[in-house]
């Protein structure tokens, strides 16, 4: 993009400024025009648009532009100014601008047979003979202003040669009565060798200074819409206007370089990429103003710019190498030449000059400064992971030193829940290397740090650290991390084999070794059919050996809830043991969530809870185990806590709360390497939550986007998706799919010998059935389900039941089973049930013509619904509510309308977020966030985000 090409943002004034200068300079009273502002501020551009104004008033333009490499020519600006004129101007027009005591000037474009400019003899470096020349210059400009109005333009007057910036000041000081414009830009920072003749020029009285400013955050965002369209957010604004400080030269430059890594969709670029970017231009640019700073200045800013931003001058005098006493004057002579703030600490002018100067640094010469800082630091007892950061620059030596901070930033780095960069200090110490004895230890650091990260290598690298260890308790050690990884890659049966062969070596070296080991084979063993009876066998052996850990035992005393729930125990009889083994468990004080080896029994253990209506109890045993997976850095497990949570919540009627636990797995399990299996449970409570609110496409790109292996959709955990799929199926109409997927989830289950678990979907499928006609096979499943309903005794079993008999009788009979069903779930913790059978049960009351009754169970329906933010159920409702001739008023308004997530989205669209940022930090999608937004600016009423503050102020609640 050329000078004349960049966009005058916030110039205004600049520009009423030149206007008023030509138009007067037209009427005959001549003019001086200083455009003063730091390097990049727009200098040039300013200037090019007075030549075109100059030229569309009628005016001659000449102009000029001091250059460093031409500064000792003398004349060589007036040269540069008139010999374009000279080269075109008819022989009549030169003797007339030459005329009478013009006539000495035209020496100085002469040239003798040498090719000699007649400007540098020495006779014209006498003082009468300079004052002839410098009159002779000045009447042939007022000549050449005779017939039309005269604009000289010179850009970059500092560098100018001596004896032209003198003309100049002579010509400005003799402007009154001439159509003449003079149009200058300087720079007060800059200091070239001929700066006292540019200083004579700009300090003259009668000039019209006009000092240019940085662009404002509006100027910026001004200038971003321009480049890449208006779909610019705040958060690239801001970042742009940071890095710049609003210099239109730097902002150009990064604009260019962003445009190129714009994303293809056609969509703005990410703020994140804003910091990195060091525009090739200005690198160069940057590169040429140090070579004019002494050596130590140099060096200094170039530590600076290795060390980062606010650099102690201690550190980065060490770093640049200089002695301490030439400390202080590298730096003025650094704030003198725009490359630093004035004042302390020492900051960068901007960031893009501290990022520009970084990347302009040889390769060598940076990491040999990233090594040189890393060695200050340390002596200087920095915090390690500043220091560690530059060893991650620096080139490998094979020092053992710098293996040991690595892995004590690598320590660091996991305490402050930041696991990406502790397997980048740790890789960059595998390179280093490690000490043949250390081996082993720092790629089991690395693994483990992979497996926080949820990154596949980790697979390889606790591998490598196994075959390298002979020790079994050392092994033994590394093998569950290992085959948690191998479990979250779907190598289940490669798990099972390690842990045995781990098992085996151990022995009866380490008792609390071995029950870790136990533990991990039954529960990894028991996700695969085929693999089922290594567990069982290894229970049994545990059985039979006469001392057991009493931990061991407590924790696979949980699977007796699992068994108790396979015999066909009542839920009540399943609860109490789960609650008594839970109890026995946590008696044992802290240290009861092993998430590395039991993370899915905990899970286990809150599916039975749930099943047994404990809804509460499961969701709170979740709770706390996600807290201290979290406290803990095991990801993969608080991946598999909050998965389940998400079903939990989701069959709580917490809509909300489910679909950000699910959005959070979901969004953390796409790119990575390792994922939960219970990952499923994320799928299918999301699935089941937009299904609830009608988000039918949504639902149905969540199930087509998330998708299995065969082993996974072959076990018992895939029946939650197949429920979810069935439940979506349903609400589009296709009844035949959705039954198919009911029974083939209950068959899963069945094969795993958890029949009475599946009473809730078999009764779902009856219902099904019924409501597509085919009433005999509903009533032949709901009868076949209803001995084993009896028998479970379970509350949301009963009432499913009750529900599935009232819709299948006749009208009298549906009311009396569906108010026994209501009854029932009232004030349980299952409100979605509760909700769906207040909608039957009011559609029930509208056929028997009991108005009164229906409108009351139909408006309750309405409010638990909406309580859940279930907006099926409330369609649902209402519909019923207007076959009765109820006019039914939308009572969503105002903020306290809003749910939950409408709340969190709206808010944060009421800060400035944009959709994309917004969606990124509640791990949802682009056109969820639409979706609440919309359902938002409704209730609020109004109709775009900039009403949105003082919408959310007003706490305005419709009434039914």
């Amino acid at each position: 993009m050329r000078a004349a090409d960049v966009p005058l943002i916030e110039r205004d004034h600049e520009l009423a400024v030149l206007d008023s200068a030509v138009t007067r300079s037209r009427r005959g009273a001549g003019h001086l025009l200083l455009v003063e502002g730091a390097p990049g501020m727009g200098k040039t551009a300013l200037l090019t648009a007075l030549r075109r104004r100059s030229e569309t008033a009628g005016c001659r333009v000449l102009q000029a532009r001091s250059a460093e490499s031409e500064g000792g020519f003398p004349y060589g600006v007036v040269r540069q100014l008139f010999e374009g004129w000279l080269a075109t101007a008819a022989p009549e027009e030169r003797r007339r601008v030459f005329r009478g005591p013009a006539r000495p000037a035209l020496r100085l474009f002469e040239y003798g047979p040498q090719d000699t400019p007649v400007g540098r003899e020495p006779a014209l470096s006498s003082g009468d003979r300079q004052h002839v020349l410098l009159n002779g210059l000045s009447w042939m400009c007022a000549h050449l202003a005779e017939r039309r109005p005269l604009t000289l333009l010179l850009d970059d007057a500092w560098w100018g040669d001596t004896p032209s910036l003198r003309f100049l000041h002579y010509l400005a000081t003799r402007l009154d009565g001439r159509p003449i414009l003079l149009g200058v830009t300087t720079d007060p920072a800059q200091k070239g060798p001929w700066l006292s003749g540019a200083h004579a020029v700009v300090s003259l009285p009668a000039a019209e200074l006009i000092r240019l400013a940085p662009l404002s955050p509006a100027g910026v965002r001004a200038w971003l819409g321009g480049r890449l369209g208006d779909g610019a957010g705040s958060a690239l604004v801001d970042a742009c206007h940071q890095a710049t400080g609003g210099t239109p030269f730097f902002l150009r430059e990064l604009i260019d370089e962003l445009a190129a890594a714009a994303p293809p969709d056609g969509g703005p670029p990410p703020a994140a990429l804003v910091p990195g970017l060091a525009p090739p231009r200005v690198v160069h640019g940057l590169r040429r103003r140090l070579r004019a700073l002494p050596a130590p200045a140099v060096a200094l800013v170039e530590a600076m710019a290795v060390l980062g931003t606010e650099p102690g001058l201690t550190y980065a005098g060490g770093v640049a190498g200089i002695d301490p006493g030439a400390v202080a004057g590298a730096l003025g002579a650094l704030v003198d030449g725009g490359l630093l703030r004035p004042g302390l600490p020492p900051r960068f002018l901007y960031p893009v000059v501290r990022t520009a100067l970084y990347h302009g640094l040889p390769a060598t010469r940076r990491n040999a400064l990233h090594a040189r800082a890393a060695h200050v630091l340390a002596a200087a007892a920095a915090p390690v992971d500043e220091t560690a950061r530059h060893l991650l620059h620096a080139d490998v030596t094979g020092n053992r030193e710098v293996v040991s901070l690595l892995r004590r930033a690598a320590r660091k780095a996991v305490a402050d829940d930041r696991p990406t960069a502790a397997v980048t200090y740790l890789t960059r110490a595998t390179q280093e290397p490690p000490a043949p004895g250390d081996e082993v230890t720092v790629l089991t650091e690395l693994g483990r740090a992979e497996l926080r990260a949820r990154m596949a290598a980790a697979v390889d690298h606790l591998g490598q650290a196994m075959e390298l260890s002979t020790d079994p308790v050392e092994r033994g050690t590394i093998g569950p991390g290992l085959a948690q990884g191998l479990v979250a890659a779907d190598r289940v049966e490669e798990a099972v084999s390690l842990l045995q062969q781990l098992r085996n070596e151990v022995g009866d070296l380490d008792e609390t070794l071995g029950g870790r080991l136990d533990i991990a084979l039954v529960v990894t063993a028991r996700q695969a059919a085929h693999l089922r009876p290594i567990a069982t066998r290894r229970l049994s052996e545990m059985a039979g050996a006469d001392t057991v850990a009493p931990r061991v035992a407590r924790l696979l005393a949980l699977d007796e809830p699992v068994a108790a729930l396979g015999r066909g125990e009542p839920a009540a009889r399943i609860g109490e043991l789960t609650e008594k083994a839970l109890a026995e468990v946590f008696a044992d004080g802290p240290g009861s969530y092993d998430h590395e080896v039991s993370a899915q029994l905990w899970c286990r253990v809150a599916a039975v809870l749930a099943c047994c209506d404990l809804l509460g109890d499961a969701e709170r045993l979740l709770t706390h185990a996600l807290a201290d997976a979290e406290c803990t850095g095991a990801s993969i497990a608080a991946d598999s806590y909050r998965a389940v949570r998400a079903w939990v919540r989701y069959q709580r009627g917490r809509l909300a709360e489910a679909e950000t636990d699910a959005r959070h797995v979901l969004h953390r399990a796409d790119g990575a390497g390792l994922r939960s299996p219970l990952a499923v449970f994320a799928v299918a409570a999301l699935t089941c939550v937009l299904t609830s609110r009608h988000e039918l496409d949504a639902a149905a790109a969540v199930v087509r986007t998330h998708d299995f292996s065969a082993s996974t959709r072959r076990s018992v955990i895939y029946a939650p998706v197949l429920f979810a799929r069935a439940r979506l199926h349903g609400a589009l109409g296709d009844t035949d799919t959705a039954v198919e997927d009911t029974l083939h989830g209950c068959r899963l289950m069945e094969d795993w010998g958890l029949r009475d678990a599946t009473l809730l979907q078999t009764l779902d499928a009856a219902v099904l059935l019924d409501r597509a006609g085919r009433t005999e096979a509903a009533r032949a499943l709901t009868e076949g389900a209803l001995p084993r309903v009896r028998a479970f005794a379970g509350r949301r079993v009963t009432a499913a039941g009750l529900r599935a008999r009232g819709l299948m009788a006749a009208p009298g009979s549906a009311v009396r089973y569906l108010e026994e069903a209501a009854e029932m779930l009232a004030g349980s913790e299952a409100r979605l049930d509760h909700a769906t059978v207040l909608v039957d049960l009011g559609a029930g009351l509208r056929r028997c013509e009991r108005w009164t009754r229906a409108r009351r169970t139909l408006n309750s329906a309405l409010a638990v619904a909406r309580g859940c933010g279930a907006w099926g159920l409330v369609t649902a409702a209402r519909a019923e509510l207007s076959a009765m001739g109820v006019r039914v008023r939308v009572t969503e308004a105002g903020a306290g309308a809003l749910t939950s997530q409408e709340r969190r989205v709206a808010g944060l669209a009421a800060e400035g977020i944009r959709n994309r940022d917004i969606a990124q930090t509640l791990f949802v999608t682009v056109k969820t966030v639409e979706w609440h937004l919309s359902r938002a600016y409704r209730k609020l009423g109004i109709t775009s985000r900039h009403e949105l503050p003082k919408a959310l102020a007003r706490q305005r609640v419709g009434v039914a």
